[in-house]
């Protein structure tokens, strides 16, 4: 189990709604890749994140290409990014609130964990 217990965002970026990758932390993590390719192209990758005035994420690359993701696409974005991530869920982490829920009782060590999991994703406050 992953030990993640900071937030995702500082209050800052939940209030502004506005998250920017810092360009040395994209070209750290695109040489630290396990796959390279020679299409790759760094000024592809995501630069900013952020949340328009109704509703929709907004992307955009180091080149400057925006994208707007519709609230209707948001849940499968969600899905996409949270995939595989240390803070994601997992099939266990369903079956041990299933199981809590079912039974009455609590697999507490789990349960507390994905607590702090989900408020890791969670604005401030």
């Amino acid at each position: 189990m992953s030990n993640l217990t900071e937030p995702i965002l500082s209050a800052e970026e939940w209030e502004s709604r506005d998250y920017r990758q810092l360009a040395s932390a994209l070209d750290d993590w695109a040489r630290a890749k396990p796959e390279r390719r020679a299409a790759d192209d760094p000024t592809e990758y995501v630069a900013k994140l952020g949340v328009s005035y109704d509703g929709c994420v907004v992307a955009m690359s180091r080149a400057h290409d925006r994208v707007m993701i519709p609230p209707p696409a948001r849940p499968v974005l969600a899905a996409f990014a949270l995939d595989g991530q240390p803070y994601g869920f997992t099939a266990d982490d369903v079956a041990a609130v299933r199981r809590a829920a079912e039974l009455g009782g609590l697999d507490q060590a789990r349960l507390t964990h994905l607590a702090g999991r989900i408020e890791a994703l969670l604005p401030p406050g």
